[in-house]
């Protein structure tokens, strides 16, 4: 009888586990923090600040194409033509946006574009690509480091509020006087993907509002 009610028991906790497992979302099921998608859109405000009137013009986003190079895939804004660089840019199982550089139709470099599940404090190395010409046919690469300054915090925009995680670089590196050339703030919301952008600049000490991109309409394919 002892046996029996051992067995019972056993497979009382087998069903109990496989519950349990079945609740714990995969790798695979995270949301990501920039969805992609070739029907999706969003629509920004950006307010330019250069001393006088404030110069306000509105622009779309649209990931347009989907390419495989090198074994790889993911989205770009423009047109891929064979032998030039590129870049790409796709979710990851963990629900990080990773960009891949392509030259010569070949892998450069892949590197995390923005990173989810953050603690605010906590930095990574992003590999930009620089193109230095006007036909983007050259580039220059610039690590710049990524720092996580906020992981919960509202922005409130035209088209509502959002719970959003924040990031802050710094393109260009810094002057000889230790300040940054450029302060690039970034606000993202899981599953919305870019809610607002601040550029801030900096001279001899001091720092102003250069300019700021809101977004005001999106659409994500469900």
């Amino acid at each position: 009888m002892k046996k029996y009610d051992l067995l019972i028991a056993l497979v009382a906790f087998l069903i109990l586990f496989s519950a349990c497992e079945k609740d714990t979302p995969s790798k695979a099921d995270e949301t990501p923090l920039f969805p992609l998608d070739t029907a999706n859109s969003w629509t920004y405000e950006r307010t330019s600040f250069n001393g006088g009137k404030p110069e306000v013009r509105t622009y779309n986003t649209e990931p347009k194409y989907f390419y495989t190079i090198d074994g790889y895939e993911g989205y770009s804004l423009g047109e891929y033509v064979k032998g030039e660089p590129i870049s790409l840019i796709n979710n990851d199982t963990e629900g990080n946006c990773i960009e891949y550089l392509f030259n010569n139709d070949k892998l450069v470099h892949q590197t995390i574009l923005y990173k989810k599940d953050l603690k605010k404090g906590e930095k990574w190395t992003y590999k930009a690509a620089v193109y230095t010409n006007d036909d983007y046919s050259k580039y220059s690469i610039e690590e710049r480091e990524k720092t996580c300054i906020a992981t919960d915090t509202i922005i409130s925009t035209p088209k509502g509020d959002f719970s959003c995680i924040g990031f802050s670089y710094h393109p260009g590196g810094f002057a000889k006087n230790g300040d940054p050339n450029h302060t690039m703030i970034q606000f993202l919301s899981e599953n919305v993907g870019l809610v607002k952008h601040v550029h801030y600049e900096h001279a001899n000490g001091d720092t102003w509002l250069f300019s700021e991109s809101v977004i005001v309409d999106f659409s994500i394919k469900k």
